[in-house]
């Protein structure tokens, strides 16, 4: 069970990565308003002579954790680091661990759902039929 509810999370992230990406940027942030909503938020900067792997992990245990951020927040800040990713270059990486960590708090909310709806099982049956 716990096997399936991987496959699934896995299967629900590899979509997450894609929409964002094919979404349209009608108001790209600037760069300093990148930096200043990562800051904001809390996104570990990664340096050289730091555990960086360790910061973000911390950051996505606490992201996964936070009850203050609503699925719509979440999304919110995925479609906006997305647009970062591409608009500030220079600390991309940052962006994107965050996405990841925003992503996977998502995702784990999605299978708790699924899970208390009793929907895991359904999703499985509908996924060996081939409906995908």
């Amino acid at each position: 069970m716990m096997k399936a509810t991987f496959l699934v999370l896995l299967l629900l992230l590899s979509v997450w990565f894609v929409i964002p990406a094919a979404s349209q940027i009608e108001h790209a942030p600037t760069p300093e308003q990148c930096r200043a909503d990562a800051d904001a938020w809390g996104v570990p900067t990664p340096t050289l002579l730091v555990n960086t792997e360790e910061q973000f992990n911390q950051f996505a245990r606490t992201t996964a954790l936070d009850r203050s951020l609503s699925a719509n927040m979440l999304e919110a800040r995925m479609k906006e680091l997305s647009t970062c990713i591409r608009t500030d270059r220079a600390i991309s990486v940052r962006y994107n661990e965050a996405f990841r960590a925003y992503a996977i708090a998502q995702l784990a909310r999605m299978g708790s759902f699924m899970k208390r709806h009793n929907l895991v099982s359904q999703f499985l049956a509908e996924d060996e039929q081939g409906q995908r």
